[in-house]
């Protein structure tokens, strides 16, 4: 556990020491929220419904999520790459698995912490939702299981890009692409047929659907994303993602430098 604990408080430390991280991760998305709310829905008559406003936010809380997974933490491991960690660790008694672990749960609570932010400020500015125990257990499974598959995608990212810069323009740039092409960051209404389709099982705006779908307005959302076979999908995609992450993890970044 102490190994757990070390990456996990390195990893929290270096995402809040960094003002640029927290730009991206928190600011960015509550920017979104407001052009969201009294912009980019100002002409849909369900604009000043609290429960569509709450579905902004849900969208804007996965928009930060990803930004996390996919930018900031694949930073933190081409720093520690560059600075040698990996080859120090190597010689330590110190299992793979912990690293991990640690950088995950550090990701987890930053993203946790984010996402109160966001709800809150999107509660300020009339946001409301749908809380039942159900809807919102089943919420926080698929935001948890959409950071983790961002994690995982932010790993591969971190494994295979050996410059900071590099990394982290990567990973902002595939999440802000990837999220305006399938419904989160615009509406999903807007979208060609194809971008539809795709929306449908992308995981990450699978989940931000279901989890809106739940707690906001099915208005919101666009279709009924409540299907067996879309969450099968989606759980499945996002499980393997973090799989595949861990095995090229283990492989390129870990063993070599």
């Amino acid at each position: 556990m102490r190994q757990i604990s070390a990456v996990f408080i390195k990893t929290i430390k270096e995402l809040y020491r960094n003002k640029v991280t927290v730009f991206w991760t928190v600011v960015w998305p509550i920017i979104f929220l407001f052009l969201g709310i009294f912009l980019f829905y100002k002409a849909d008559p369900l604009s000043k419904d609290p429960y569509f406003r709450g579905g902004i936010t849900i969208s804007m809380i996965v928009f930060s999520l990803m930004l996390s997974g996919f930018s900031t933490l694949p930073g933190i491991i081409t720093q520690d790459r560059i600075n040698g960690l990996f080859l120090k660790l190597r010689s330590m008694p110190v299992k793979q698995w912990r690293d991990i672990l640690g950088r995950i749960f550090g990701l987890l609570f930053y993203v946790i912490i984010s996402a109160i932010l966001i709800c809150i400020v999107g509660i300020v500015l009339g946001a409301r939702f749908h809380l039942t125990v159900t809807s919102f257990f089943v919420s926080l499974a698929f935001l948890i299981l959409a950071a983790i598959s961002a994690a995982g995608c932010g790993i591969i990212i971190g494994t295979f890009v050996k410059n900071i810069n590099g990394a982290v323009i990567t990973g902002v740039g595939i999440s802000v692409v990837s999220m305006s092409l399938t419904g989160v960051t615009f509406p999903y209404i807007f979208l060609p047929k194809i971008l539809q389709t795709f929306s449908r099982y992308y995981p990450f705006s699978s989940s931000n659907a279901i989890i809106s779908y739940m707690l906001s307005l099915p208005e919101f959302v666009g279709y009924n994303p409540i299907s067996t076979l879309q969450i099968i999908f989606t759980v499945t995609v996002s499980i393997l993602i973090f799989i595949v992450s861990l095995i090229l993890y283990s492989k390129f970044c870990w063993q070599t430098d």
